[in-house]
């Protein structure tokens, strides 16, 4: 906190806060779009593009470093395809990003339940 400063920035926090809650969106979203399939990082955001779900818009500064660190964590792996004339990296959900997909799914699912029960008991909605 800036001791020079009586008023902090509101501002500030909301755009704090909504790129931590995105960050964590995002690796929900990704996962979910490859578990039936495998799918490369542009076909990831054209699917994030849709205006469906503009919310969860990305750029490919923050797609590519997102399923790397996906897959150093394991929960993707990628093969390199060239088959179309462009070198492209395919990625698949493993076993066990489907776990922990199911287990963030859940948690995400609670944690959205109960928030709103809040926002409902404070007469914001």
């Amino acid at each position: 906190m800036n001791r020079g400063s009586k008023s902090g920035n509101p501002e500030l926090e909301l755009d704090r806060w909504s790129l931590e809650i995105r960050r964590g969106a995002l690796s929900l979203a990704i996962l979910t779009i490859i578990i039936d399939g495998e799918s490369y990082g542009y076909d990831i955001m054209r699917k994030l593009s849709e205006e469906k779900y503009s919310a969860l818009q990305v750029e490919p500064s923050t797609t590519y470093p997102l399923l790397r660190r996906l897959e150093k964590r394991g929960m993707l792996e990628g093969r390199w395809d060239d088959s179309e004339g462009k070198r492209k990296k395919y990625y698949y959900i493993t076993r066990q990003g489907r776990m922990i997909l199911k287990r963030m799914v859940e948690n995400w699912k609670t944690l959205n339940h109960q928030l709103m029960l809040l926002v409902e008991e404070a007469g914001l909605q």
